[in-house]
């Protein structure tokens, strides 16, 4: 799905469903973009925002390869707003935490994040939203 281009999955409503998806994670990558972080990078900033995290740990919540986990914070670190410590009971493991700067960094890519959400949605009324939001948990139960 590059550009303007709509999935074919060959039903309707999964391809406006795959669009809409695309069009506000685009929108919100680029919002992000603007702050100097990316969707990944902020998602990896948001689960470290109440607690430090072992590499494991932000894998397994990014669902991402500990590679890439290794990627993420090796960027993040270098512009100051992570930072790697030693883990308090076990010395194997490293942890990540936000820095000061990361946390204001958190903090102002959040108001815009909320701000985008808010705007993907505007359109709706707070019933249809409401509607959307209860036929989209029903789509795909696990």
């Amino acid at each position: 799905m590059t550009g303007d281009m709509k999935p074919q999955t060959g039903h309707d409503v999964v391809d406006a469903l795959l669009f809409a998806a695309h069009r506000v994670r685009n929108t919100a990558d680029a919002r992000l973009r603007e702050r100097g972080l990316s969707l990944q990078g902020y998602k990896l900033m948001r689960a470290l925002e109440n607690s430090d995290l072992s590499m494991r740990e932000i894998s397994d919540a990014l669902h991402v390869s500990p590679r890439t986990v290794t990627d993420m914070i090796d960027g993040l670190e270098t512009r100051g707003l992570v930072a790697r410590c030693a883990h308090p009971a076990d010395r194997r493991v490293t942890l990540v935490r936000l820095t000061d700067a990361g946390q204001q960094q958190l903090a102002a890519a959040t108001a815009g994040a909320e701000r985008t959400a808010r705007a993907a949605v505007e359109g709706l009324s707070a019933a249809d939203q409401q509607t959307l939001r209860r036929l989209l948990d029903a789509v795909a139960p696990e």
